[in-house]
């Protein structure tokens, strides 16, 4: 009997995303929308094999940049999201900055019907060194308990495994050859480290992000995108809920702290420390106002290089 619960493993093709297509194909898509639909035509428009088009088309949904839906004779077409896609493009057209990418791999891991095994890996696994078979066996755990008479491919488990550490942890080899584009650009945000142990078992280590790295404006989206209509929200919340900034960033309770501090001091929120409950209520911006302030000031940064 089928699962009612909606998850999606392997929808990647075995391939994480690799330098360069997220330009390929947002690009291919603002001038065909159904060309990622069309494999022969999207094999010739983005010089890549069939199966990696099926991974760009996977991709450019699961983590929040385009929808699809079906259009003229029933075929399929990929339309960017106007609240953030539509947004990002027109600040970061080619997914250099650091906040993009950060604002991606949130969506990523808080998608849980598409990318299953991402959500699972930060929301529900709560270990901060485990090895890849620690790994494999918490995601089908956590699997079971959406469902325990879900029909589970190990396998697609496995491979979802391999593709969460090559997201975000670049090996030696894959930096040989620039030209063959085999580093996904999420290795620079810091989030997992590899390391080799006496007995040759390779750890996988979730990394709290450097701070430099992971601007407040990021942390304050994420905090207003899980608000929900909610005016305030604890600090406790944002350590434990999942989907908020203490999973999907890797942050602990200092590290929210220092950032509460930062968006309180800045005037985006006010935090009222009462009854000792320590609630946060944001004061003037919705997420979509963050991403244009965000997205205005990188490009005030820019501008200011150049001159």
């Amino acid at each position: 009997m089928a699962s009612n619960v909606k998850i999606r493993l392997k929808g990647h093709e075995s391939f994480y995303i690799r330098e360069g297509w997220l330009r390929k194909g947002t690009r291919a898509i603002q001038e065909n929308p159904y060309i990622l639909s069309d494999i022969t035509a999207a094999v010739d428009e983005l010089g890549v094999g069939s199966n990696m088009v099926k991974a760009i088309r996977y991709w450019l949904q699961a983590i929040g940049l385009t929808v699809e839906s079906i259009g003229i004779n029933s075929k399929r077409k990929q339309v960017q999201r106007e609240d953030f896609g539509d947004i990002i493009l027109k600040g970061d057209p080619y997914f250099e900055d650091l906040g993009t990418l950060f604002l991606l791999h949130y969506k990523l891991v808080s998608n849980k019907e598409s990318a299953t095994s991402w959500y699972l890996f930060f929301n529900k696994i709560n270990v901060t060194e485990l090895s890849k078979e620690t790994m494999f066996e918490g995601i089908k755990q956590e699997l079971l308990k959406m469902d325990p008479t879900m029909d589970i491919s190990e396998q697609s488990i496995k491979d979802d495994c391999t593709c969460i550490i090559k997201t975000y942890f670049t090996e030696k080899n894959d930096l040989k050859d620039p030209e063959d584009n085999m580093v996904c650009p999420f290795s620079e945000l810091g989030l997992i480290n590899k390391i080799q142990v006496k007995n040759k078992e390779e750890l996988i280590n979730k990394l709290t992000p450097n701070r430099t790295k992971l601007d407040e404006l990021i942390i304050l989206y994420v905090i207003l995108d899980n608000l929900k209509g909610h005016r305030s929200i604890s600090i406790k919340n944002l350590i434990e809920d999942e989907n908020n900034i203490g999973k999907v960033f890797n942050l602990d309770k200092n590290s929210i702290n220092e950032y509460i501090d930062i968006l309180e001091e800045k005037g985006y929120i006010k935090i009222t420390r009462a009854a000792g409950l320590n609630m946060i209520y944001p004061t003037k911006l919705d997420e979509v106002e963050v991403l244009r302030k965000y997205y205005s000031g990188i490009q005030e940064s820019a501008q200011d290089e150049i001159f």
